[in-house]
């Protein structure tokens, strides 16, 4: 499933997956500790998401979107807006999640998790990571070392 692996760096493996969730080929980013059956046990589940499981995660991410153009003065909200539609929703919310990749560790728990990262308009900075763990969507904002296995404290969001 997934395809192309070398070593990227000290750290990660990468290869490539085509994504249904985006429609094209993706990077898969593995860290080298990683065991490969289970990087592609997780290739596995983040192909065939379910049409719930999309939905959760567009929901997530608009809701991410929102509360950033709260955040942000008139002015910047204003130069994101010429980028993406303030009233984005459902799956359209995708095409403005640029550069997904699929980020995949040793697991630190029971379960199949992983992490989809990309960059995004609202959060210039930043970017986006969707946290996932079996068929939960654990966490959806700005990257903050947040893991599949990370407790239920740490990913809250005021959104």
């Amino acid at each position: 499933m997934i395809e192309n692996i070398k070593t990227s760096d000290e750290v990660f493996y990468s290869g490539t997956i085509y994504s249904s969730l985006f429609g094209k080929n993706i990077k898969v980013m593995i860290k080298k500790n990683t065991d490969m059956s289970y990087a592609e046990i997780c290739a596995e589940h983040f192909s065939s998401l379910n049409d719930s499981m999309i939905d959760k995660i567009c929901e997530r991410i608009s809701a991410y979107h929102k509360f950033m153009l709260e955040e942000w003065d008139s002015e910047f909200v204003s130069e994101i807006n010429k980028k993406v539609p303030c009233d984005v929703s459902g799956r359209d919310i995708l095409k403005y999640v640029e550069n997904p990749q699929l980020y995949i560790s040793q697991p630190k728990g029971s379960g199949t998790g992983y992490i989809i990262e990309g960059l995004c308009e609202w959060e210039p900075e930043h970017g986006i990571d969707i946290v996932i763990l079996n068929d939960k969507v654990v966490y959806t904002g700005s990257p903050e070392e947040i893991t599949p296995w990370s407790d239920d404290e740490e990913c809250s969001c005021e959104y």
